[in-house]
């Protein structure tokens, strides 16, 4: 195994000891959180890794890992969790807004007989539809994919409410001629 190389001390301003201090001692932090915490304020402190590990019970890799992160971007960026993704994206943002198009018509628009969508009928629409609209990744996706997607822009298409829209240029005295019916019985 590779021997480490002695690392740079870590230097703490009094705003940074201070915050890491709250955090080692929080009872509701999430718990690597207040581990890491304890340890760059151990390694600021002048401990060893060895000792870290002997003091925390923590593994080696990680409070390296920890050290590492804060020592490159920062205290703070020791505590979280670097986001990655596993692999790129597979449904194109072009795909989701073409899925966002579509949850915004009106199914019977698109010649289905419901009046409003399902996430079933969407995701069954979007199924079936995808290959001919070039979305080759979107004729694979489910129920879940698509609610994704909808929720990502804080979509709800079962709950669009329509308006009613007065076609009819006669409507008032037909409306008057309907209730005057009901008053006279």
């Amino acid at each position: 195994m590779a021997r480490r190389t002695a690392r740079a001390p870590l230097v703490l301003t009094d705003e940074q000891r201070s915050m890491l201090r709250e955090l080692a001692g929080s009872r509701t932090a999430p718990q690597r959180e207040v581990e890491r915490a304890k340890v760059l304020l151990a390694y600021a402190g002048g401990k060893s890794p060895t000792e870290i590990q002997r003091l925390f019970g923590i593994s080696r890799p990680a409070i390296y890992k920890c050290i590492d992160k804060a020592l490159a971007a920062g205290p703070a960026a020791g505590l979280k969790d670097r986001y990655h993704r596993p692999y790129a994206p597979q449904i194109s943002e072009a795909a989701k807004a073409w899925v966002i198009d579509l949850a915004c018509r009106k199914p019977k628009d698109l010649g289905l007989a419901a009046e409003l969508w399902t996430l079933s009928a969407l995701a069954g629409y979007v199924a079936a539809h995808a290959t001919a609209a070039g979305f080759e990744r979107l004729a694979r996706a489910g129920k879940s994919t698509v609610w994704r997607i909808l929720d990502a822009h804080e979509l709800k298409p079962h709950r669009v409410r329509y308006y009613l829209e007065r076609r009819d240029a006669q409507f008032e005295r037909k409306m008057e001629e309907v209730l005057m019916v009901y008053r006279d019985v």
